[in-house]
């Protein structure tokens, strides 16, 4: 990530109300996708990473539907599931995080860690590595 808005351009993004003295925060579905597309601003995208691993998007490219592959992730590739880049997980890490994954791997239904996060665990919500 190269760039994340503002506390307050995110908080921009959504009607806060007060509830009986707690804070709440509401927006709508397209609000909150614009909120998604906000965020996404900062994520970094490997242009030709992206454009070899999903030709499509290249296609698109060529007949001008979007002006980059970030553009493509922004719009519609985070959406669809796609990888802004070549994943990297911290393999011990996860292992360890996850003790299921680590017996897959074991049991030989998964190469590595890498491997279940890039097919499965992505998509499950798994964090790659910790913070």
């Amino acid at each position: 990530m190269k760039y994340i808005p503002t506390f307050e351009t995110v908080k921009g993004s959504f009607q806060i109300t007060s509830v009986k003295g707690e804070l709440r925060v509401s927006a709508s579905y397209d609000e909150f996708i614009n909120f998604m597309k906000l965020v996404l601003t900062g994520v970094y995208v490997d242009e030709d990473w992206y454009l070899e691993k999903y030709p499509d998007v290249a296609e698109a490219l060529r007949d001008r539907q979007f002006s980059s592959a970030k553009h493509h992730f922004i719009e519609n590739g985070y959406f669809e599931g796609r990888f802004p880049c070549e994943p990297v997980i911290d393999e011990a890490w996860y292992l360890k995080r996850y003790p299921d994954v680590a017996e897959s791997v074991r049991r030989g239904e998964f190469a590595s860690g890498l491997r279940h996060f890039v097919e499965d665990g992505y998509r499950e919500g798994r964090l790659p590595f910790g913070y």
